[in-house]
């Protein structure tokens, strides 16, 4: 391969990246807007179903089972909101991972007597008890929006370009 194929390739490689990361900003807003809002309404029929979704909690062998649920419910709708917005949208990413984690981890405890050894060869062979989880879509743009970011079209977005312009007003 010549030294003007190489190129040839490396300029087409690389204007296709360029095409593929200029959609990252608009990706991270619908995923965001999406899983914020089913967020909010999750944590918001877990306090309207308070007592029944409390005895799910109980069955689980979740301690404190109405307090476990008041706060998993307040943690989907204000991290849920403000992933929604951008607004600080990587602590919240962070705490709504950890939510997720834990809800995960307590609903395929269960179904495999709750033996962390039992299901860590389940999912070893098989991945159907995370990748079939509910919550599976909730965790992992969780995580997407706490390792990139919520992009350019967000109230965090915003904030960074209105303090970058600010900064460089300075003398």
């Amino acid at each position: 391969m010549t030294n003007q194929s190489r190129s040839r390739i490396a300029s087409l490689y690389g204007r296709f990246c360029r095409i593929a990361n200029s959609g990252q900003s608009a990706f991270l807003l619908l995923i965001r807007v999406y899983i914020g809002y089913q967020c909010v309404i999750s944590g918001w029929s877990h306090l309207h179903n308070l007592d029944k979704t409390a005895q799910f909690f109980a069955s689980l062998h979740i301690p404190a089972p109405k307090l476990n649920v008041v706060m998993s419910a307040m943690t989907e709708i204000v991290g849920g909101a403000m992933m929604a917005l951008g607004l600080f949208a990587r602590p919240a990413a962070l705490v709504l991972t950890g939510n997720f984690i834990v809800a995960m981890l307590s609903v395929q405890l269960s179904n495999y007597d709750f033996s962390f050894s039992k299901l860590a060869a389940q999912i070893w062979s098989d991945q159907s008890p995370i990748l079939g989880d509910t919550a599976f879509p909730f965790l992992a743009t969780s995580i997407i929006v706490l390792l990139f970011g919520p992009g350019w079209f967000s109230v965090d977005g915003v904030l960074r370009r209105w303090c970058a312009g600010k900064g460089a007003q300075r003398p």
